[in-house]
């Protein structure tokens, strides 16, 4: 499985001018408009890891790896670990700039960022684990597609709710209490049930997927 990690982390490398770009980004809007960018990183190593689909795809690269001792298995779990990584390595980074900008400005509070943080974690996750099982059954074009599709998709269904639905200010605080008061918990929770049944859903498919 290391060879598979290292394989894409290579293929990650060849895109840190991307990375680079995006913390220039992070830190120009941070600095001269006061917004917490904190979720671009951990997005743009999403779309980043992404890529090494394309790679695979492009080199045909599911056929050797299928011919490996548990090579698809391997492939799955490499997958995942490789993205969890990347994305944990980007929010570092991002927290440490948060922290550098906002202790230059004198700007920084420490549980409004950790918070914002971990809320763009968990969403990004959900991402992940969403868009993972359609990269394994269908690729990284058709997949590129399904994600389209996924986030027109939520935010009409998000537009549909707020426009239906009569949003009880007290029920509101009372769920914000509540996460604030578990904060922890459900964010370890969460992104571990998420990842947990994304990884038994792409290995069901990847196992029986035809090259």
């Amino acid at each position: 499985m290391i060879g598979f990690i290292k394989k894409d982390f290579f293929t990650i490398k060849n895109n840190i001018k991307t990375i680079v770009i995006a913390i220039v980004i992070y830190v120009f809007y941070s600095v001269m408009f006061e917004m917490d960018m904190s979720f671009l990183l951990p997005f743009m190593a999403l779309m980043i890891g992404l890529s090494t689909f394309n790679y695979d795809d492009l080199s045909n690269f599911h056929v050797f790896g299928s011919a490996l001792p548990k090579g698809r298995e391997n492939a799955v779990k490499s997958k995942y670990v490789t993205f969890i990584a990347f994305i944990i390595i980007t929010a570092i980074i991002s927290a440490i700039c948060s922290y550098v900008i906002g202790s230059v400005k004198n700007t920084y509070n420490f549980e409004n960022s950790i918070s914002y943080l971990m809320g763009s974690l968990v969403a990004i996750i959900c991402l992940l684990s969403i868009l993972l099982p359609f990269m394994f059954k269908y690729g990284a074009e058709k997949g590129r597609i399904v994600m389209f599709i996924l986030g027109i998709g939520i935010m009409g269904l998000y537009l549909l709710f707020t426009k239906v639905v009569t949003i009880d200010m007290e029920v509101i605080a009372n769920i914000m209490k509540f996460i604030k008061t578990y904060a922890i918990p459900l964010f370890i929770g969460s992104n571990v049930l998420m990842i947990g049944i994304s990884y038994f859903v792409s290995k069901k498919i990847y196992l029986k997927k035809e090259f």
